[in-house]
């Protein structure tokens, strides 16, 4: 039961420098272990508790009490997202960063309270009153940082771009290097033909999550929303996606691990890949595309091959958004709205049906 103590002993309360830091860490603690509770996976985990890290170690001796005090806890801010601006550092980089603070800062006005023992204090009341330093007026509106670059790769080339893997990517004389290149390759497929994130792929299992009877296949470790945690999903699972895994799990996936893993894509310990692994074996898979046969620029990355997927439904199926809707685990329109992102030429091909009279 929460105990309050009088106003007589917080008067006793030791407010020394050894304790300041005590109670900063225990407002830290306290919040990163929120994620743990909401079931937010391990790498949003660190992410934000390293950030918090490095944000107050920017600011020597500040405290979190301190950068919520009212008027300068808001000049602070205000100066560190003009700082950011002025780095040039992208808006996604910059939206994350301010939104981790406010979240942070939003839990500690929630649960406002420090422990003395047996004893839970309110803030307030040792350092003084503190209020939320982050306003929605210093968030960037939310934008992807490649809008100005183009679609990467036409999502109408999708499947031409897995053909020039199969001939160029996947040809190794070193049968493991072999079976490597296959696990990334499969991922690839999924990524574009089922629409998983990274992080939903390096978690599947090959025991609970495939089901090729009936032509489905799941995720467990989905995004959620809100703060939910993660949200489990079924989605497509077409031909090319069902047979090229048969043929991995078959041939290649046994080749890649020496301890026993029910994970799909393991790393050579029978653990989850890491990210840096995915991504450079995606950038190895580009390089190995001729430029002359395929255009893919720079910015292809594995998050686009979900928004490839999002394109290329919405376009064979124009009349099914409620469908992608619950194939993409969301559940705002204007959230899935973000990840259509048609080619030039399709949209060249709309703009000259509609100026042909199609359009009436």
């Amino acid at each position: 039961m929460l105990q309050l103590v009088s106003s007589q002993a917080i008067d006793k309360v030791t407010t020394s420098s050894k304790q300041q830091e005590s109670d900063h860490q225990y407002l830290i603690d306290q919040y990163i272990g929120s994620h743990f509770t909401r079931n937010h996976s391990i790498r949003t985990i660190q992410k934000e508790k390293g950030f918090l890290k490095s944000w107050f170690q920017n600011y020597p001796s500040l405290f979190a009490w301190e950068a919520m005090k009212p008027f300068y806890g808001r000049e602070r801010i205000v100066e560190y997202a003009n700082a950011l601006i002025d780095s040039e550092v992208s808006h996604h980089t910059m939206r994350a960063n301010i939104n981790i603070l406010s979240r942070f800062f939003s839990y500690i006005l929630e649960h406002h309270h420090l422990k003395r023992g047996d004893n839970f204090i309110p803030i307030a009341q040792i350092y003084g009153p503190i209020t939320q330093p982050v306003s929605e007026y210093d968030i960037p509106k939310h934008s992807y940082d490649g809008e100005q670059l183009g679609v990467p790769m036409d999502p109408e080339e999708l499947l031409n771009f897995y053909h020039h893997l199969r001939n160029n990517y996947l040809i190794s004389v070193d049968s493991v290097r072999a079976s490597s290149r296959a696990r990334y390759y499969v991922m690839a497929v999924l990524a574009g033909l089922s629409g998983f994130r990274i992080e939903e792929l390096l978690h599947l299992d090959y025991k609970k999550d495939i089901f090729f009877k009936s032509c489905k296949i799941q995720t467990r470790y989905a995004k959620g929303t809100g703060g939910s945690g993660k949200r489990s999903r079924i989605t497509l699972f077409p031909p090319l996606a069902r047979d090229t895994l048969k043929y991995y799990i078959k041939y290649h996936r046994p080749k890649l691990y020496i301890n026993s893993s029910d994970l799909l894509f393991p790393n050579p310990n029978g653990e989850v890949l890491s990210h840096s692994s995915a991504y450079n074996a995606l950038s190895e898979m580009i390089k190995t595309v001729r430029p002359d046969s395929l255009s893919i620029m720079g910015h292809m990355s594995w998050h686009w091959f979900r928004r490839i997927f999002a394109t290329r439904f919405i376009e064979q199926h124009p009349h099914q958004l409620s469908v992608l809707i619950h194939l993409l685990g969301h559940t705002s329109p204007n959230t899935v709205h973000k990840y259509i992102r048609h080619s030039e030429a399709w949209m060249d091909k709309k703009i000259i049906k509609a100026l042909q009279g199609d359009f009436i």
